[in-house]
């Protein structure tokens, strides 16, 4: 590779946009009796399912966990319970413990879009991308558009460093929805591991013309700007 993949190891970390799934949820303060949690039989099933899913859109991740686990009790194969307990775990970083979830989901319902997607996702937040390329890939089997799965998968192969197959995965992604911002701002990370930050700096603005205030595009553009700066100091000096 070259010089921009030999800077630190969380190099991706910081020039790729995070999913969702990476983001920091704030703990909030507990509102949950638990000795209630140990009491719920069937007749409250829909009542806690709720719970768990308002104890998840406020951030308190743990306490929907406490909801969900209590409801597999009842209903071990409950699809939307595993469904929603999977994402609660992936928001904690327990991506080993979302995978699970989402193996059972798909013991029974292999085809399932959403749930072989999501487990990609977390395969990527472990760092087994070979292993998430290949869950991308039977997304994209199912639905051979999927701007995501195409975006996401052009991620994966880059930490790979199979970067002409990613550059292909994101040229597609581009012919489906040409302003998609993460495959824009991606296929400039591309274009800067290749040493062609021309290049990159085209789409980066391309990228930022979607959102002029994302700041990771801004500071990956910045940084093109200066390699090529470095490589030709008079290309970027004003008339």
């Amino acid at each position: 590779m070259n010089e921009l993949l030999e800077i630190k190891p969380n190099y991706f970390d910081a020039l790729f946009d995070k999913n969702p799934a990476l983001m920091r949820i704030e703990k909030k303060e507990s509102i949950v009796d638990h000795e209630k949690i140990s009491e719920i039989n069937s007749d409250d099933f829909e009542a806690f399912f709720n719970l768990g899913v308002g104890l998840g859109d406020i951030g308190n991740n743990e306490e929907a966990i406490a909801c969900y686990e209590k409801l597999l009790e009842i209903s071990p194969n409950h699809m939307n319970v595993l469904f929603n307990l999977a994402g609660a775990f992936g928001r904690l970083r327990k991506h080993e413990e979302a995978i699970s979830c989402y193996d059972k989901l798909l013991e029974t319902n292999p085809n399932h879009i959403n749930t072989i997607f999501n487990k990609s996702i977390e395969l990527t937040n472990l760092g087994k991308h070979k292993e998430a390329i290949v869950c991308y890939d039977e997304v994209l089997k199912i639905s051979p558009n999927h701007m995501n799965a195409l975006s996401n998968k052009g991620v994966a192969l880059t930490r790979s460093g199979r970067l002409e197959e990613a550059m292909r995965c994101y040229d597609k992604a581009l012919k489906i929805n040409p302003d998609h911002l993460n495959t824009l701002s991606n296929k400039g990370v591309i274009f800067c591991f290749l040493d062609k930050f021309e290049k990159a700096v085209l789409f980066f603005d391309k990228a930022l013309k979607i959102n002029p205030n994302e700041p990771k595009i801004i500071a990956n553009k910045n940084l093109a700007l200066s390699k090529l700066d470095k490589k030709n100091p008079m290309l970027l000096k004003p008339e």
